[in-house]
């Protein structure tokens, strides 16, 4: 059912469903809120024509609209004539679809400055678009925003024109002072004529174009401002040719290990020609060009330099292009295959590290009648994987290979040493392989690591320390008065492996323990020195 309301502040009527009685609406002219009410509610009074029948019951001024209430209508009435019946929707609050669209406009608009400013930046997504675009785009964002903001604005489309206004005007004057960063672009020479003689091309020309050095340049002038004419010493570039994404992270990782790039700096990439090609550029820090040339050749492939531009060509090997097919499995799973220890050295310096784990796995179970070749290259890629990897179950295998390798390799058990004090100080479980790999080597300080590894876990290192044999015997017996008897308990076990007549004092001691384990062993160990 409909009725008509009328506005106390202002005479303006509006037709509504009988629905909204006893609700708060809001005027659609003056925009007071106001009840929905008998006082609001306007009811038309019949007219009154002469010569009609007049009941006397009816309230008669009031029908002739005579009192003053009806007057005030009346005249309230004729001052609206002509304004028209607005909807309902004209004075209801706006809905929250319609709150939900302005906030959308605003976020919309704060969302894309926002995106706009870190993509403006060097390397960000939007460094090559030209400001005419960025214009193109931020009109775009504004006509989204714009129509969301308006749609939801029901009755205030004045204000959110004027906050649209705003919000567009900033955002198009941070289109106006944020730089433009282009990525240089290689321009390859066009073909020489039919007829003439290339061969006098500059080879550094060449090179610089085909590399698109004009983003060292940059990064040059960028470093100038913080180490000065020193800037040259803190980058280099390394351009390689056909170089997949994957490459690059296996490529990055290496880098960032054997240079000892610090934490705060990052290996830049630059696509080239088409994406085909890639220019790597390590800046921030001084860096010595000899070590990168070293580091590229020969592990990652074959280098031609160029010093004055501090730039490196690099030429991938072809082992690390793609996983190795069968001929090459074949090569390194028999090692009575010509090319077996070559082949599995390679391995050892790929980039993929699954490759490497499998190369050291395969060293490691060669049998003993097989005469081992390039031993001093393998031991150092051994030496270099332990400095540098973290993969426990690869330690474990190192140390394995080490023992069959290096035993007379003095280097490697220093390394192998050190590698394992540094576990214990940190409380990492040291690989037993490691340990073992010192007690065949004669290590200096193998008793000592074993001591220190036994005394925290007797039972995982017992037989470690019958290794050391007789050597270990006094030792052991101090240990026999150990601060707990878990301790006294593993010495007596361990006596009862390397002990001699002088053990048997020390154990006799225990003969008589209440605790009936402790005794059992004390006796086993003195039946078993006796029995020698």
């Amino acid at each position: 059912m409909k009725l008509q309301i009328e506005c106390p502040k202002c005479p303006q009527r509006f037709t509504v469903n009988d629905d909204l009685v006893g609700k708060t609406v809001e005027c659609g002219s003056c925009n007071h809120r106001f009840l929905v009410g008998e006082e609001s509610i306007f009811t038309e009074r019949s007219k009154v024509y002469p010569g009609e029948n007049i009941k006397r019951d009816d309230d008669f001024l009031s029908r002739l609209g005579r009192d003053q209430s009806a007057s005030e209508s009346h005249r309230k009435g004729k001052s609206t004539a002509g304004a028209g019946q607005p909807r309902v929707d004209a004075i209801m609050p706006a809905g929250a679809g319609q709150n939900i669209a302005v906030g959308a406009g605003i976020i919309f608009l704060f969302l894309y400055a926002f995106i706009f400013s870190v993509g403006t930046s060097d390397g960000g997504i939007f460094q090559d678009m030209m400001r005419g675009k960025r214009y193109i785009l931020g009109g775009f964002v504004c006509l989204v925003a714009g129509g969301l903001m308006l749609f939801g604005a029901k009755n205030w489309k004045g204000r959110a024109f004027l906050l649209l206004l705003t919000f567009g005007g900033a955002l198009f004057a941070l289109i106006l002072i944020r730089p433009v960063y282009l990525t240089p672009k290689a321009v390859l020479d066009s073909a020489p004529e039919p007829g003439l003689d290339d061969s006098g091309a500059d080879p550094i020309a060449l090179i610089r174009e085909e590399a698109g050095y004009y983003a060292i340049e940059k990064q040059l002038e960028d470093l100038k401002g913080k180490f000065g004419g020193l800037a040259p010493q803190h980058l280099v570039g390394i351009f390689i040719k056909d170089l997949s994404s994957s490459q690059f992270h296996n490529i990055e990782k290496y880098f960032t290990i054997e240079l000892k790039i610090p934490p705060t700096e990052a290996i830049s990439r630059y696509s080239r020609n088409g994406e085909k090609d890639s220019l790597i550029v390590i800046s921030g820090f001084p860096i010595d060009f000899d070590l990168v040339v070293k580091v590229c050749d020969p592990r990652l492939g074959r280098v031609t330099t160029y010093s004055d531009l501090r730039l490196i060509d690099l030429e991938l090997s072809a082992l690390h292009d793609s996983k190795a097919d069968v001929e090459l499995r074949n090569k390194l799973s028999n090692p009575q295959n010509p090319s077996y220890f070559k082949e599995n050295l390679n391995e050892l310096r790929a980039l993929d590290p699954l490759r490497r784990k499998d190369a050291v796995r395969e060293l490691a179970g060669i049998p003993p009648n097989v005469e081992r070749r390039y031993g001093e290259e393998i031991i150092a890629e051994f030496i270099r994987l332990i400095r540098t990897e973290t993969d426990p179950q690869l330690f474990s295998d190192l140390g394995r290979a080490l023992s069959i390798w290096a035993t007379d390799n003095p280097v490697a058990v220093d390394v192998v040493t050190e590698k394992v004090e540094q576990m214990v100080r940190t409380n990492s479980d040291a690989p037993a392989s490691f340990v073992d790999f010192l007690v065949k080597a004669n290590g200096e300080k193998a008793s000592l690591i074993i001591d220190t590894l036994w005394s925290n876990k007797p039972e995982v290192w017992s037989s470690q320390y019958i290794a050391l044999g007789v050597s270990a015997e006094k030792r052991m017996i101090f240990h026999l008065n150990g601060p707990s008897i878990r301790i006294t308990k593993a010495a007596a076990s361990v006596l009862a492996s390397i002990g001699t007549e002088r053990a048997l004092q020390p154990l006799a001691k225990y003969q008589s323990s209440s605790d009936r384990e402790l005794k059992a062993l004390v006796e086993r160990a003195i039946a078993a020195i006796k029995g020698r």
